[in-house]
């Protein structure tokens, strides 16, 4: 089966890392409209993700407020999940495929995603789906290697397409992250505890001190070949006007909820 194949690099133009955020589900339209299958595999500048839930949180204003003066912009999730954060020690990757049966979300997880374990097996990682307990964005098809989450996967099924999205932690701090993460919640009105030691960073495995990101990358490559025939491609301007208009719908700031409360907006 092939594959359209994008790869936004980290030493991309900044006006393309800065549509990091929503490039896969621009390509996942593209996906519906095409009838296609697409990979893609894209560095980011910081930022931080949330999800449906997080939306509802009792003083979530001023825990966007607070995030902003952190210097990190933030942008809503099309499926499911909670928070997360994004930046240049991860690795984000995406799958996406024509779909409109919600009946196949779960085989959607175990054969969209199987390229990312394979990629990891390549290079002596042993990951397997499952949920670490007290995780940040915990979820039953995130990967877990040596019982600790390695990476988060969300699906979304929506306009006709099925993507099933993630991110590997390559040499991200899990305890600065959940840490930052759980402060997010505190000032949100939230109760969640989150617990440190059920992420950790492929850097921190063992045999993988020295593990880079751009080793992760081409082992995700390496993965996704033995499920397709991967297309190079590059974003079409088409596209590219589509993440710009995305990128907008996307972000969540302070006023945008403090508007919706007001009535003014949903």
């Amino acid at each position: 089966m092939q594959a359209r194949f994008v790869q936004v690099p980290p030493d991309s133009p900044d006006a393309l890392l800065r549509l990091s955020p929503v490039l896969a589900e621009t390509v996942a339209r593209w996906s519906a409209d095409r009838h296609a299958s697409a990979v893609v595999i894209r560095h980011q500048r910081p930022y931080i993700l949330l999800g449906p839930k997080d939306r509802r949180l009792p003083d979530l204003s001023g825990a966007l407020d607070w995030l902003y003066g952190m210097g990190y912009p933030v942008f809503m999730r099309i499926g499911g999940g909670s928070a997360v954060l994004l930046d240049g020690q991860c690795l984000s990757f995406a799958i996406s495929q024509p779909c409109h049966d919600f009946t196949v979300w779960e085989s959607n997880f175990r054969m969209m995603a199987q390229g990312v374990i394979d990629g990891l097996c390549s290079i002596g990682i042993p990951a397997k789906f499952g949920r670490a307990k007290g995780s940040y964005c915990e979820g039953p098809y995130d990967l877990v290697a040596q019982g600790r989450k390695i990476a988060g996967i969300a699906q979304a099924i929506r306009g006709g397409f099925a993507l099933v999205s993630g991110m590997l932690l390559i040499r991200q701090d899990p305890v600065r992250t959940t840490a930052l993460l759980q402060e997010f919640y505190q000032r949100a009105g939230s109760d969640l505890v989150l617990d440190p030691n059920a992420v950790t960073a492929l850097h921190r495995m063992p045999g993988m001190r020295d593990i880079t990101v751009d080793q992760v990358e081409e082992s995700l490559r390496t993965g996704f070949s033995q499920h397709y025939e991967l297309i190079n491609s590059t974003l079409e301007p088409e596209e590219l006007a589509l993440a710009e208009q995305l990128l907008s719908e996307r972000q969540i700031t302070a006023e945008l909820t403090r508007f919706s409360k007001k009535g003014g907006h949903s």
